[in-house]
């Protein structure tokens, strides 16, 4: 039997939407949020957590699904009228600026794991919203892709063509839940809650663990068209030799942190 933890690789990005604003409404005690406008950082095409809220709070007033790629608007699933595009960095104050102050929730799903300076990303969240409004954080902290990188950049023909993006690895391991907590309670949060929980993929077929690890590993490696052929086989298995299969299938671990806090009213 599969451990109810194991997520299929196409089902992951929702469920962890879907859990986590269920996490955000047991912490925070949403319950009404007719009067509310909330905002998505790094919503992607699927719009997962905005779809989510929809499906807990059909009544919300007004999402603003945020996105620094403009295509990604062009191929969103859904045109609820309910949902607002906004193309935006949550890295570039200046690009989100009009809506400082204005919001009653923020929330980001698998976005800040992808972010070089997460402190002024954290400050730039802070500012956008209303005071009292909370702001909610779901995203990787540790995984296998950096222990694997690391395995790679120890045999000489990967090492000389991993990205020079890897060496300054996004999310070090000593910067946990409590590093965090303290990141922004120093920010100005208040009730601040950090607390982690493992997620673990089982790819169906070694194709679907080429479709997906493999693609998202390319972007660390300078790889030839005509060598990426072998170079796949060989990655399979090494992964393999490193991590093991469970239940005769490849493995995908990593550790998410679910970062909550609220914005004090001012007196």
């Amino acid at each position: 039997m599969t451990h109810p933890s194991l997520l299929s690789v196409t089902s992951t990005c929702y469920h962890d939407s879907f859990r986590f604003v269920n996490r955000c409404i047991e912490k925070f005690q949403w319950q009404d949020l007719s009067k509310d406008v909330i905002m998505d950082i790094g919503c992607g095409h699927e719009l997962n957590c905005c779809i989510a809220i929809l499906d807990q709070f059909p009544d919300v007033r007004e999402l603003i699904a945020v996105d620094k790629d403009s295509t990604v608007f062009q191929k969103a699933h859904t045109r609820e009228r309910r949902i607002r595009f906004c193309v935006g960095d949550i890295q570039e104050r200046d690009s989100l600026k009009s809506y400082e102050g204005k919001m009653d929730k923020v929330i980001s799903t698998n976005t800040f794991d992808e972010i070089i300076d997460k402190e002024m990303s954290f400050r730039n969240a802070y500012r956008l919203l209303k005071p009292g409004g909370e702001a909610g954080f779901y995203f990787c902290v540790n995984t296998y892709m950096h222990k694997f990188l690391s395995v790679l950049s120890e045999i000489p023909k990967y090492a000389a063509i991993i990205e020079d993006k890897y060496a300054k690895n996004l999310n070090p391991p000593e910067h946990g839940k409590q590093y965090y907590k303290e990141l922004l309670e120093k920010i100005g949060f208040k009730q601040v809650l950090a607390f982690d929980n493992e997620k673990r993929v089982l790819f169906p077929s070694d194709q679907s663990f080429k479709d997906d690890f493999l693609e998202h590993l390319k972007t660390y490696l300078k790889l030839s068209p005509e060598a990426t052929e072998t170079s796949e086989a060989e990655v399979v298995e090494l992964y393999e030799k490193v991590f093991g299969r469970t239940d005769g299938k490849l493995l995908y671990v990593s550790a998410q942190l679910n970062l909550l806090g609220v914005k004090p009213v001012e007196t």
